[in-house]
This record gives C-alpha cells, sequence and structure tokens, in this order.
C-alpha cells in the first residue's frame, strides 16, 4: 500500500535536494547583494541547482523555480549596483581612480603611496 503523504512526481528522477540547495542559495544570493562574491557564488549555484532539480524533466518544481528566481535576481541587483557604481564614478568623479583618489584623501591617506 502507498503512503498517501509520499509521492515521487513524474518519473522519480528530481532531486529534492538540490531543490532546496537551490532554493536556499537564491535567498542568500537575493539577501546579501552587498558582498559581490557570496551573490555571485550563491546566485550562480541557485541557477545551476535549480536546472539540475529537473532530473530529465521539462518542468521545474515550484520551489526550484523560486530558487532560480531568486539566483536571477540577487544577480540582477549585483549587476545593476555595478554598474551604476561605475555610472556615478564617471559623472560625477571623472572615472573611477579620481573617485578613490577622493575617498582616500577624505580618509587621509595618500593614492598613490598605496597604489605603486
Amino acid at each position: 500500500m502507498e503512503n498517501p503523504f509520499y509521492r515521487q512526481q513524474g518519473n522519480g528522477r528530481r532531486s529534492g535536494r538540490m531543490e532546496a540547495a537551490s532554493f536556499y542559495l537564491g535567498i542568500i544570493a537575493v539577501t546579501t547583494p552587498c558582498l559581490i562574491y557570496t551573490t555571485l557564488i550563491c546566485g550562480s549555484l541557485g541557477i545551476v541547482f535549480a536546472l539540475l532539480s529537473r532530473g530529465g524533466e521539462l518542468t521545474l518544481t515550484p520551489r526550484a523555480k523560486a530558487g532560480l528566481i531568486m539566483g536571477l535576481t540577487g544577480l540582477a541587483i549585483l549587476l545593476f549596483m555595478i554598474v551604476y557604481t561605475i555610472a556615478v564614478a564617471s559623472l560625477c568623479y571623472g572615472g573611477l581612480e579620481e573617485m578613490l583618489r577622493q575617498m582616500y584623501g577624505q580618509m587621509g591617506l595618500d593614492y598613490d603611496v598605496i597604489f605603486r
């Protein structure tokens, strides 16, 4: 007799662990966009795990879809922040190097000594 609370979807090749990993990595990617490397790694792995959790099927489970969407959203936020920073540096300071010179000058550090 089959347990009604435990049913495998489709051919049983879907990976519940990968969809859970995708979901949790997507949450990390969306909530930590200021941590560039964390968002980049977690967002990318969330996307990969969501796609791998299909197990040969054509559709994603709702949890894997959520992980995929959150991974993509985290990477999109990170990309927006990088483009925005470069645009502000170019428009307001004349480039990234001039922005860094002014920032280090305000902190009392010499940019030329640090980046020689």
